[in-house]
């Protein structure tokens, strides 16, 4: 089985058939496995905010997202999932729109199999993306959205999570994987901090939490493992997300 992760969205290959895991950890990833958690009957997604808005009239949807980390006006909801779990979304439409993990979905949106994972859904993930891998005979990419194109901590720090949890499912068979630099560089970075907390507080998402005074996500965004619902992308015209086999 082969390993890769792409730290940055630019060097995401999507020619090869692997399995990819978009991961946008502060805080799509996170919102998308929580709205699902919650009910929302229809999770669409848009890469601007006039998109947005637009989907958001033509299928009558709620709206949430962000735009450079500030709720746009007229949405209904930030991109917070500390504040989205008390919403009542269940059966509701509703319309995501992120900076950086929306727009990575969009560019791998012809790829055959596009999961979406994070910390909350990690073991969840790794264990879906290896069940079709197995199936279809391909490797596994993590795809980290970034910010603007760049590296940041939090989501290759989450990669890692999601690929040792793949990498003990295969072991637990008997089988080790062959893991690209980028891989080993993941998992490497996710065993030397072994509390998630620690390492989202670190990391330029959670600075950037902090500056717009919304802390409470950090600890929100670094629970692991709980959920078992796996976003996966159906790419429309529009985007959207289901839970896998839902």
């Amino acid at each position: 089985m082969h390993l890769d992760v792409a730290l940055v969205p630019a060097a995401a290959s999507t020619d090869d058939g692997s399995v990819l895991v978009v991961v946008d950890q502060i805080r799509a990833s996170t919102v998308m496995v929580t709205l699902l958690d919650l009910g929302v009957r229809d999770l669409l997604l848009a890469g601007s905010v006039a998109a947005a808005r637009r989907l958001a009239r033509e299928h009558g949807s709620l709206l949430a997202g962000e735009h450079l980390a500030r709720k746009p006006r007229g949405f209904d909801f930030d991109n917070s999932p500390s504040e989205l779990v008390r919403a009542d979304l269940r059966g509701r439409s509703l319309v995501l729109c992120t900076t950086n993990g929306t727009a990575v979905l969009h560019r791998v949106r012809r790829t055959p199999h596009v999961l979406v994972g994070g910390l909350r859904n990690a073991t969840a993930c790794a264990r879906a993306a290896l069940a079709i891998a197995d199936r279809e005979g391909v490797g596994i990419r993590v795809v980290c959205a970034g910010r603007s194109r760049r590296f940041v901590l939090e989501d290759a720090y989450t990669a890692g999570a999601i690929l040792a949890a793949v990498v003990a499912e295969l072991r637990a068979r008997g089988t080790e994987p062959v893991a690209t630099d980028a891989a080993i560089l993941a998992l490497r970075l996710r065993a030397a901090e072994p509390d998630p907390v620690a390492a989202m507080a670190a990391s330029d998402g959670g600075s950037t939490l902090r500056r717009i005074g919304q802390p409470e996500d950090i600890a929100f965004c670094a629970e692991t493992d709980r959920s078992a619902t796996v976003p996966v992308l159906v790419p429309g015209p529009p985007m959207r997300m289901r839970a896998l086999d839902a």
